[in-house]
Order: C-alpha cells, then structure tokens, then sequence
C-alpha cells in the first residue's frame, strides 16, 4: 500500500475514453482509480519533460533495426554519447541536479517508460544493482551497458560491474 498521501478529485472526461479505460482497468485487474493515478503519474513525472525535451518515440522493432544496421565501433561511440551528455543532459533537465538519487530515477524511468526493456532495481549493503531484460538482441545488450556505464562514470564517478548476455544487462556501482 503506498504511503503517499492521497486527495480527491472530480473531472469529466469523453465516454469513448471512459469505456477504454474501463476496459484496460479490467484486463489488468485494477481499478480504475489505480489505472488514473498511473496514468497521471506518467505523465507528471515523464511526459512533461520528455515532451519539452525533445524526446522522440519509436518502436523496439525500429531501434533493433538501427542498432543491427550499425558496426560495433559506432555503436559504442553513440552509446557513450547518448549515456554521457543526453541522459545527463535530461537529468539536469528533469531534476535540476545531479545525483545518485536523480540517476537511478533516470534510470528507472529510462526502462519504465521509454521502452528499452523491463528493470528490476535493487539497492542492498551500499550497492545499486540494476538489472534489465530487454527485446533489443545482442547489439541492444552492448548499447545498453557503454549507455549506462558512461552515464554512471561521467555523472556520479563511478566505476560499473557489468554483465551482459543476448537479452539481458545487469550493472553495479556503489553509490
């Protein structure tokens, strides 16, 4: 149960959206009072800033397409990129500072919402640990770890504990 504290409110939405999301609601097993909330927090916490940022959006089978097209050597070089200046650049973007709590929240929403794959956090005895399962192939899986690595070393410097297989990256660091 969340401990956040909660308020009411009242809205009028199209009936056509009511009954979609009724529907969506129902096939996942939640209210639709739940399905509103996450809803609005994805869009208070994400939508927002991605939308003013310049965030595109494209489709797994697209960016596997990409990545496939590209050699490995570029394909480092852009990841490297993206993780040390655009991710860093949206956290500052998003949260106006940098820090091991506003990367990690980069990082939950960057699989959370973006759709680079599933993530699974976890944050025991003075070590993160993320680990994502994702849909991207194995050169998904090498843009994914020198993504993160050179997020993780140019914004917290930090050294990274990295294994990776065909669908799967899992990364460590001290905070």
């Amino acid at each position: 149960m969340s401990s956040k504290k909660t308020s009411s409110i009242s809205f009028r939405i199209n009936e056509e959206y009511e009954k979609v999301l009724r529907d969506i609601a129902e096939k996942n097993k939640i209210s639709l009072n739940t399905l509103a909330n996450q809803i609005f927090g994805n869009y208070a916490e994400f939508e927002i800033y991605a939308k003013k940022f310049g965030t595109l959006r494209t489709s797994t089978d697209t960016f596997r397409r990409l990545l496939n097209g590209m050699d490995e050597k570029n394909l480092v070089e852009v990841a490297t990129r993206c993780g040390s200046q655009e991710a860093k650049e949206f956290v500052l973007f998003k949260w106006k500072e940098i820090n091991s709590k506003t990367v990690t929240d980069f990082i939950k929403i960057y699989f959370d919402l973006c759709g680079y794959g599933r993530c699974d956090f976890d944050e025991t005895e003075g070590k993160v640990t993320f680990s994502v399962h994702h849909d991207l192939q194995e050169k998904g899986s090498l843009f994914l770890k020198h993504f993160l690595e050179s997020l993780i070393r140019t914004t917290l410097s930090k050294d990274c504990k990295t294994i990776t297989t065909s669908d799967t990256i899992t990364i460590s660091f001290q905070p």
